[in-house]
């Protein structure tokens, strides 16, 4: 139980980098709340009144004879957001309200052909913060299917103030929900590496993707510590391969919480 404890209580800032991000049709959705979304695209800044759940369920009464409430099948349920895009100038932002086939940039040009046409289903995320806590809401089928555009005026920004429709994936769910308190940290995964082969002499830089890469204290390859390495976020690290002999090795990331399950894909040529 709860309780009476505001470490139970938390509100939906969203992530410095971005808290609306898409991604192409039959992308792997992100599981947890630090998932790699490394695929896909941030669409910039949202009015500050942020995402705005819309869904809905209803049932219908049934009474008795005697006028008694029995029973309330229910009707319907659908799961909705709505949020207000600023970024009118970024062409993702204009291919997600107007349909990418409709959208062409050349140089500083960005081209947008009305066409109404339905627009594409594919996956969203959501991401949001509040301290050490997360949420994030992940949504496998999402599509646009009411947009209100601002008007153009002098002394506020344009935008496009969307509802996203979620439907059913194959699992039977329209969204998928994630709570961190963030009362536990979390040690490292590894989900890739590039490039696909470094050099026997070592001295190449690696990229790796994964989660929970933040507060990293030590990088090894076939338990040879890695000289040098950078965090750029929780889901990126890049580090200089030590020498080894052609051959594929294991990665291990440490932070304080712990290693890394063993990685196999760095391979020296």
């Amino acid at each position: 139980m709860a309780g009476n404890s505001v470490a139970k209580i938390g509100v939906g800032a969203p992530l410095a980098t971005g808290g609306v991000l898409v991604t192409a049709a039959g992308t792997t959705l992100p599981t947890g709340v630090s998932g790699s979304t490394s695929s896909f695209t941030k669409l910039g800044y949202v009015a500050d009144d942020g995402l705005r759940p819309s869904g809905e369920r209803s049932s219908s009464p049934i009474y008795d004879w005697a006028g008694d409430l029995i029973y309330s099948p229910q009707d319907k349920h659908s799961a909705q957001f709505q949020f207000k895009l600023y970024a009118t100038f970024d062409s993702d932002v204009l291919a997600e309200v107007f349909g990418d086939e409709n959208v062409s940039t050349v140089g500083s040009l960005t081209t947008v052909l009305e066409t109404g046409s339905p627009l594409a289903i594919h996956p969203w995320v959501f991401d949001m913060k509040d301290g050490d806590k997360r949420t994030r809401i992940a949504v496998p089928l999402g599509q646009i299917t009411g947009v209100k555009e601002d008007p153009f005026v002098r002394n506020a920004l344009q935008a496009f103030d969307v509802t996203l429709e979620c439907y059913k994936d194959s699992s039977g769910r329209k969204a998928y929900r994630y709570y961190d308190d963030g009362s536990a940290a979390s040690v490292p995964t590894i989900s890739s590496d590039l490039p696909a082969t470094v050099g026997a002499a070592g001295g190449d830089l690696v990229t790796l993707a994964g989660t929970n890469f933040t507060g990293t204290t030590g990088v090894t390859v076939d338990g040879d510590a890695a000289a040098e390495f950078i965090v750029v976020n929780d889901q990126t690290l890049v580090f200089t391969a030590p020498a080894q002999s052609a051959g594929t090795y294991a990665v291990i990331v440490t932070n304080a919480t712990g290693p890394s399950a063993s990685y196999t894909g760095v391979t020296y040529v």
